[in-house]
């Protein structure tokens, strides 16, 4: 497989174009004291990421394009190639940059997402410096971005038929009780049906969603509306997402993002049709609207 994707990597010597060079970023991850490790080689190293990453030399993705992937990630083992499922980021070059110097370029440029902002590092990377492409990387990222996510879903109200529960002879409940508190009584309807079909069809993404009751300090904070209430929890990070027939409002929209409506309200206006009045004492009445009868008087006296 390595002779199939070499052409599409830069030579190892390349240090980058020179408007968007690759920089030496060894010191800095030395600094990362508490992912300091030891290579198998028993070189000083660094914890590629917090999850039990692999071990890399310290420099790693510094001064040269190269398929530093290719030597330090564990996915990466030639060993363990086959033309089906060897990553073909693997043998992709690139380096870390300057981010000042490379967004004045052309040139794609991407913050680390093993080294975050919160790491103490400001590692920044590029393929297209080495004449590379980024897209073998960026699908890996998508796909690891979304695996197995577990969500917590808050309920606003009951709706039958599209969100109810039962008390315990079975009976379909309108308003909510001191079970809408229970979280071991299920949830029923046509939403968590469909809720469950999406579960169904993410392939893994989704593990599971459960569902909860929206939290009394929310409802304090709008007591107009459980559904505000509700989509308040997910801004207070009590809930990832809210299950119910929402409105988008402005309001809700500062707290929480939507998914595509899935029924619209069609909502109208009525008004009484207007009527033709052409009367002496309608016309009249008209003419005296402006002022009321005690200003006429003054008025005429």
């Amino acid at each position: 497989p390595q002779s199939k994707y070499q052409t599409m990597t830069s030579p190892p010597s390349s240090t980058g174009g020179t408007s968007c060079p690759c920089l030496n970023k060894t010191a800095e991850l030395a600094s990362l004291t508490e992912r300091a490790c030891t290579t198998p080689s028993g070189e000083p190293g660094i914890i590629l990421t917090l999850d039990n990453g692999a071990c890399a030399p310290l420099h790693y993705g510094s001064s040269v394009c190269q398929p530093h992937d290719l030597v330090y990630d564990p996915n990466c083992d030639v060993s363990l190639a086959t033309n089906s499922n060897f990553p073909h980021y693997c043998f992709q070059s690139w380096c870390y940059v300057d981010v000042a110097s490379c967004a004045k370029t052309t040139n794609a440029v991407y913050r680390s997402s093993f080294f975050p902002a919160n790491s103490g590092a400001e590692l920044f990377y590029s393929y297209d410096t080495c004449n590379s492409t980024t897209e073998d990387w960026l699908s890996v990222l998508e796909r690891d971005s979304v695996g197995a996510v577990e969500i917590k879903a808050n309920v606003p109200a009951y709706q039958k038929p599209m969100l109810y529960k039962r008390d315990g002879d079975g009976v379909i409940l309108a308003t909510p009780g001191e079970e809408y508190y229970n979280n071991s009584v299920p949830y029923e309807g046509v939403y968590i049906d469909y809720v469950s079909d999406l579960v169904r069809i993410s392939n893994g993404d989704i593990q599971d969603i459960s569902y909860t009751y929206k939290s009394m300090g929310s409802v304090a904070m709008h007591p107009s509306s459980h559904y505000t209430a509700a989509v308040q929890d997910i801004e207070n990070g009590l809930a990832d997402m809210s299950v119910g027939p929402f409105w988008i409002t402005g309001q809700r929209l500062k707290m929480s993002a939507f998914t595509v409506p899935l029924i619209y309200d069609k909502t109208v206006l009525v008004i009484p049709k207007p009527r033709n009045k052409n009367s002496l004492s309608y016309q009249t009445s008209k003419v005296l609207a402006p002022f009321t009868a005690g200003l006429w008087g003054v008025v005429i006296l």
